[in-house]
């Protein structure tokens, strides 16, 4: 194989891949490498740690085809610190040699067919295809909602259900959970079922991170096991996550007891400023008075103090106190854009809902925490 490629190219194909590769937590010395090779007249730079896979193809000119995979940290150490724009590539039995006008570098490689095989979904006809700015925000209005860690992948994981008219993207950990709706103005699909696919949250890290260019397409393919993601440079192919996702409708509030309507960049401040008397477990208490115009963030620390937020807000319904966690209300208020919000509060012990008034394409639920 041998190849001249400009420096920013192989770095960004690098940089894409690099996550994978420093993610395996396998002691198998092949998966710390990445495979190189020509496809297709293109370059292809592959990583896999056996659940997750990404693929990217760099722009260079091809003088012979080949592959090799090699070590990856060495390799990205090499390109990252490289002067010279333009690099030329060769493999010479095992080896890779990399060269500039004025450094060479011999690294050592394994041959490709000791790479993991990455399997591709069978589905390559049905797809849903979201831009990709589009797709950022709504992946980025619910991740949060996802359980970072623990035994049950379904809660580690975004729901994406498909409705044919919209497709819904939701996530949670059981104490909050957050829901996004994107109507068919905003995607494009050829599958005539409706269907539900639990994707793993490490994937859909990926897959906000690496889709860049606002515009661009991207396309989901999906089979029972699999879910293949890609646009025109870049693939990511990461199995399913398995588990049923909760039944969450039941728990969204019909109703609300006290519904208050109130500035987002108000009540951020007030929970960045009375979060920081909390303790581990992030609480403040939201009062509601009878016949007040404005609402209280309270929290106490017994040794560090207390302190108080009002905020102006138009309040319809009875007073209350409820305690949350502050951190989690925080980010519910990540996933809306407007300066008007709506909180619908339903007592100590039932879910709030976090919206914005008239729009009903995302919802941000969460429980109180019970009083001590």
């Amino acid at each position: 194989m041998k190849l001249i490629v400009l420096r920013n190219n192989l770095k960004d194909g690098l940089d894409a891949i690099g996550r994978v590769v420093g993610d395996t937590g396998s002691t198998l010395p092949i998966l710390k490498n990445f495979l190189m090779e020509t496809v297709d007249g293109r370059i292809k730079l592959s990583a896999t740690n056996l659940e997750l896979a990404v693929t990217c193809f760099v722009s260079g000119k091809i003088v012979e085809a080949g592959s090799i995979t090699i070590p990856l940290n060495i390799f990205a150490s090499v390109v990252n610190n490289l002067q010279s724009e333009r690099v030329s590539l060769e493999t010479i039995g095992d080896h890779l040699v990399a060269k500039t006008d004025n450094y060479e570098a011999k690294i050592q490689g394994i041959k490709k067919e000791e790479f993991p095989i990455i399997p591709k979904p069978n589905n390559h006809q049905y797809f849903i295809e979201v831009a990709a700015d589009s797709l950022r925000d709504a992946l980025s209005s619910v991740m949060g909602a996802a359980q970072i860690a623990g035994l049950r992948p379904e809660l580690n994981s975004v729901l994406f259900d498909y409705q044919i008219s919209v497709l819904k993207l939701v996530a949670t950990d059981t104490f909050r959970l957050a829901e996004k709706t994107l109507t068919e103005s905003q995607f494009k699909a050829n599958i005539d079922k409706t269907f539900k696919a639990i994707i793993p949250l490490k994937t859909i890290n990926e897959v906000a991170r690496i889709f860049k260019e606002d515009k661009e397409k991207v396309g989901f393919y999906f089979d029972p096991s699999q879910v293949l993601i890609k646009n025109e440079n870049m693939e990511i192919i990461s199995r399913l996550a398995n588990g049923d996702f909760p039944d969450y409708q039941p728990i969204i509030p019909r109703e609300t007891e006290t519904e208050i309507t109130l500035s987002r960049n108000e009540l951020i401040n007030a929970l960045k400023l009375t979060g920081s008397f909390t303790d581990r477990l992030s609480e403040v208490r939201l009062v509601v008075r009878d016949g007040a115009k404005n609402i209280e963030i309270y929290s106490s620390n017994q040794a560090l103090g207390e302190n108080r937020y009002l905020i102006p807000a138009k309040i319809k319904g009875a007073p209350l106190e409820a305690v949350f966690n502050w951190r989690y209300l925080m980010d519910g208020l990540k996933g809306l854009s407007a300066e008007g919000i709506s909180l619908g509060l339903n007592g100590s012990d039932r879910p709030a809902t976090v919206r914005t008034p008239g729009d009903a394409s995302y919802l941000y639920i969460l429980m109180p925490i019970k009083a001590a």
